[in-house]
């Protein structure tokens, strides 16, 4: 003899799995195929569902990206200090 029970607890989900094969050397392949249609002048059509997203990517935009703030504060430093040193000359020799 059971209690009645006054909550309806919910069943456990389900989760449909189905995993996708991938093959890193048939993608760099045709990623090489296509650079050598491109670079013959054969049309190759865009394919708008590819992914340009390759391994490395993000590591090779955050270099870019710290080069690039590197030189922008060595550029700031180098304007500040000829200011400076103007400053320096017209305080000291007028």
């Amino acid at each position: 003899m059971g209690l009645p029970r006054f909550i309806k607890l919910p069943g456990h989900k389900q989760f449909n799995y189905s995993p996708r094969y991938w093959d890193p050397e048939k993608e760099a392949l045709d990623d090489r195929v296509r650079q050598i249609k491109q670079e013959m002048g054969v049309e190759v059509p865009f394919d708008p569902n590819r992914t340009t997203i390759k391994r490395g990517s993000f590591r090779q935009v955050r270099q870019k990206t710290k080069v690039k703030a590197t030189r922008n504060s060595n550029i700031r430093l180098v304007v500040i200090l000829v200011i400076l040193f103007f400053l320096a000359y017209l305080i000291f020799y007028r």
